[in-house]
């Protein structure tokens, strides 16, 4: 894809998704906190729609056809039902906001009305939001909240605690090998665990703890059979990859897996920095900005997209100059060999003895240069005359017109 239409694309999806926050708000802000913050209350204060997506989301069957104030009626035995199992699910962040509402009596003022993670627990009945004077407030139905209180104990903290665990390694797993089935990745979170924290945590409990994070965090995305890392685009070719190859899945220690679980992790490789340094020496990069120019162009390789596309993308977003144009890709193509490739089992070029970029891979790297005339200024920026400056070692060259970019010999 052309970077203007990566551009085009992108701007379009922020004006879309301006649009959806605040319609999103609108709602959010439409009716009043019910007087009883009962179940029954905070279901009939919902749309129709609203009270479908619920069913939905709970599996209901049968009830589609329902008048609302019948099928209002049917949710609340569903929901109290549901939240039984589905607290013991919860991670550490999830959990905090519970024991925040409990602390202040059921209802709160200080979450924000632009946190939409907040969106998931409201769209399976557990909490919802209404406005008291000028101010939302969020708040838990009184039948949800004494439902998490009799859980509420040391032993259930310690359940949190592990499924919190299990899932940051589950991310960091998935960050390396992009995919994974839910029984490989069930065995290898099992194998980073203590023996203690094994205990009880069956496979059902195991994909229940992932379905629910990949509702609350963007970083994991749960699947049918299993789950990917948040930026990888189609699964179904990295698995067919995962399953032509002879590898087998890259051995990683814990601290490597725990550490990539955490969210917006860069594996920060010497490669990584000396790429990141050049774009923000060189091409006059803020920090963030080479941060997500080097990061986009990871996930373009990840995601096996061509490599003139990848290349072409770097030059273009980094605005390097011609004579910064052979360096760049020299330091992306070490960085790229450094990457573990999803489709490999989490194994890099670099431990294959492989390279990025060859000399024959190169060649269709090219860019094209405007043509200077002999009396216009010289490109280099000395203020001298084309003629009087790099024309001679130009025309020895014979780099007028095009520069080919780079030659790895």
């Amino acid at each position: 894809m052309r970077m203007a239409e990566m551009m085009m694309q992108q701007d379009s999806m922020e004006d879309l998704l301006k649009t959806a926050m605040e319609e999103r708000k609108k709602q959010l802000y439409r009716h009043q906190l019910p007087k009883e913050r009962k179940l029954k209350n905070m279901l009939l204060a919902l749309t129709k729609a609203e009270l479908d997506d619920i069913r939905y989301n709970l599996n209901l069957q049968g009830v589609s056809q329902l008048k609302k104030a019948e099928l209002v009626d049917c949710l609340i035995p569903e929901i109290v039902s549901f939240s039984r199992h589905w607290f013991p699910t919860v991670i550490e962040e999830e959990q905090g906001c519970f024991r925040h509402l409990v602390e202040k009596g059921g209802m709160t003022l200080e979450f924000r009305d632009d946190d939409v993670r907040l969106d998931y627990l409201k769209a399976i009945g557990l909490i919802s939001c209404g406005m008291t004077g000028d101010k939302l407030a969020w708040y838990m139905p009184e039948e949800i909240l004494a439902e998490y209180k009799k859980l509420d104990s040391g032993a259930y903290h310690t359940v949190v605690d592990t499924n919190t665990e299990a899932v940051r390694l589950a991310t960091g797993l998935l960050f390396y090998y992009g995919v994974l089935d839910f029984d490989t990745l069930y065995a290898k979170v099992m194998a980073l665990l203590e023996a203690g924290q094994r205990e009880d945590f069956s496979f059902q409990d195991f994909v229940g703890v992932i379905l629910n994070a990949s509702c609350w965090k963007e970083v994991i995305v749960a699947l049918p059979h299993g789950a990917k890392y948040c930026t990888l685009y189609n699964e179904a070719p990295i698995e067919t990859e995962q399953i032509k190859s002879d590898l087998d899945y890259k051995e990683l220690p814990y601290d490597a897996v725990y550490e990539a679980g955490e969210d917006g992790y860069i594996l920060a490789t010497q490669e990584y920095k000396d790429l990141a340094q050049f774009l923000m020496r060189k091409c006059g990069k803020e920090v963030l900005e080479a941060a997500d120019i080097v990061g986009s162009a990871a996930i373009m390789q990840l995601n096996g997209e061509p490599k003139k596309s990848v290349l072409e993308y770097i030059l273009t977003a980094s605005g390097a100059k011609d004579e910064d144009a052979d360096i760049l890709l020299t330091l992306f193509g070490a960085y790229a060999t450094t990457l573990p490739l999803w489709g490999r089992k989490g194994h890099s070029l670099r431990e294959a003895g492989e390279e990025y970029l060859t000399a024959e891979a190169a060649k269709p790297y090219r860019r094209e240069k405007k043509k200077v005339g002999r009396n216009d200024p010289c490109p280099c920026g000395s203020g001298k005359k084309y003629k009087n400056c790099c024309l001679p070692k130009d025309e020895a060259d014979g780099a007028q017109g095009t520069i080919v970019i780079p030659k790895h010999e």
